[in-house]
């Protein structure tokens, strides 16, 4: 009997070791399956300088740029997926055809952020935690739009970027958690006062030449009810710009949103005032703050920004 039992246990064994045996193949043939981490070469705007780094290293000082270091980790770990996914598909599409050669520009005015000095501990493990992790749809890598504060409310492309392309499948207007009490006034709701001559050579910058502004107004809501496309009327007659385009071009840091609440010509004066800060379209990372602060996953929070995508690691 003893040694019946004694049989018995060896080929259990023999049997839980096979079974290890194949599950330690298959994880390992997963990971043959997927790629190398990247390098990327970052165009430095503000030192006219190239940087060749490892993806996820350049991924760090993104989120250092875009969020602050000390936010929740969930959120952190979102704009780590949301940011790769960006540079990933720039690495793709544009790679070497940038200045000096680069594959994206780094600065507040370029693709994305890049603040290699406020990477810290937290931002480690959510790059740690998220390493090689993108957003798809179909297999390809989706735009990975993001902006500071939706107002309330998220953009599609069309209405919050002005694209000319059809609207991806997974861009969507969704409720943001964006306004609450912690997050800045200023990103909430703002207004600006522009003059005749600023808004003409803003306009001037998208390629319409304006003169003697006699008033503004708004042509087109998008869905979230954002200024798609504005009119103006000048002595030489009525021009049309897309929101964003002219938010880009007259300053985003005033004219901080195309979500705008008023709109008026007094004198020379042109006043707006609007909520949120930037396009609208994608992640809102206060948004992302506040949801993460509600004990929300970081897959989830990507998910409530982009319909139908998919989370699929590229590298290990």
């Amino acid at each position: 009997m003893a040694d019946n039992r004694r049989k018995t246990l060896t080929w259990v064994g023999v049997g839980i070791i096979a079974v290890i045996a194949v599950i330690f193949g298959v994880l390992k043939s997963k990971e043959a399956a997927l790629g190398k981490e990247p390098a990327i070469k970052v165009y430095i705007a503000d030192k006219k300088q190239v940087l060749e780094l490892p993806m996820e290293e350049y991924v760090a000082a993104v989120i250092g740029g875009e969020m602050k270091n000390y936010w929740p980790h969930e959120a952190l770990a979102a704009q780590a997926i949301v940011a790769r996914t960006f540079a990933l598909k720039a690495l793709e599409e544009h790679r070497g055809t940038g200045p000096m050669g680069s594959d994206i520009q780094a600065g507040f005015k370029e693709a994305q952020e890049y603040k290699p000095e406020n990477v810290n501990k937290a931002i480690r493990g959510a790059i740690k935690k998220t390493r090689g992790k993108v957003l798809t749809e179909n297999g390809k890598l989706i735009n990975a739009w993001f902006h500071s504060n939706s107002g309330g409310k998220t953009a599609l492309a069309k209405e919050g970027l002005n694209l000319k392309d059809p609207e991806p499948a997974y861009t969507l207007v969704t409720d943001s958690p964006d306004d609450t009490e912690d997050v800045p006034l200023s990103d909430r709701r703002w207004e600006a006062e522009f003059s005749k001559g600023e808004i003409e050579a803003a306009l001037k910058k998208t390629g319409l030449t304006v003169k003697n502004i006699d008033n503004i107004s708004i042509a087109k809501r998008g869905p979230s009810e954002r200024a798609e496309t504005l009119t103006v009327h000048h002595t030489g007659g009525v021009a049309t710009v897309g929101g964003n385009d002219l938010r880009v071009a007259l300053d985003p840091m005033r004219m901080r949103s195309n979500l705008l609440t008023e709109l008026e010509v007094i004198g020379d004066k042109v006043i707006m005032k609007g909520k949120g800060f930037g396009h609208g379209v994608g992640l809102s990372q206060w948004g992302a703050h506040n949801m993460a602060k509600a004990g929300k996953h970081h897959e989830s929070i990507c998910r409530h920004y982009f319909k139908n995508v998919k989370i699929e690691k590229r590298w290990v």
